[in-house]
């Protein structure tokens, strides 16, 4: 009679508890730009528009809720939110545009670890599709208008 009781209750603790991989790789709530740089891939004449690009956006809130991320930064938020959870090899982080050969080596100079996929978030939404890649469960990073943003969970 024991064991069953065990088996139903092991059962329940599953179903009860929260896939580790969905919580790391949760997009949902506050995010603040906290850095902002030239991708990679720009050309040397262009980091410094770049650079000035991204500086501006510094410090800004961006909040991602079910259906819709809002931002007081118009061009940042969006309606119709659709979220896919993803993971990418380094090789094809920010879709695949890191230079190479070493496009590994860039990733990991931008702080992603070696072994293993990049947990991310695909978001498609009104104004665009993008990705969110998690440099670690409260860093996010991902390109926009060739410049890599920073983003800390708030």
């Amino acid at each position: 009679m024991r064991q069953p009781v065990l088996i139903l209750a092991a059962l329940a603790w599953l179903v009860a508890s929260p896939d580790p991989g969905a919580a790391e790789a949760s997009l949902l709530g506050q995010w603040e730009i906290v850095d902002a740089a030239p991708a990679p891939w720009v050309a040397e004449d262009q980091r410094a528009a770049a650079a000035a690009r991204g500086k501006r956006l510094l410090k800004t809130l961006i909040v991602f809720k079910a259906k819709e991320v809002t931002s007081k930064v118009k061009g940042l938020g969006c309606r119709r939110a659709e979220y896919q959870a993803s993971e990418y090899p380094l090789d094809a982080l920010f879709r695949g545009a890191l230079p190479e050969p070493n496009q590994e080596r860039v990733a990991l100079n931008m702080g992603f670890k070696r072994g293993g996929d990049v947990p991310s978030v695909d978001l498609r939404c009104t104004t665009g599709q993008f990705t969110y890649h998690f440099r670690d469960p409260k860093t996010l990073l991902y390109a926009f208008d060739n410049v890599i943003y920073t983003l800390q969970r708030h």
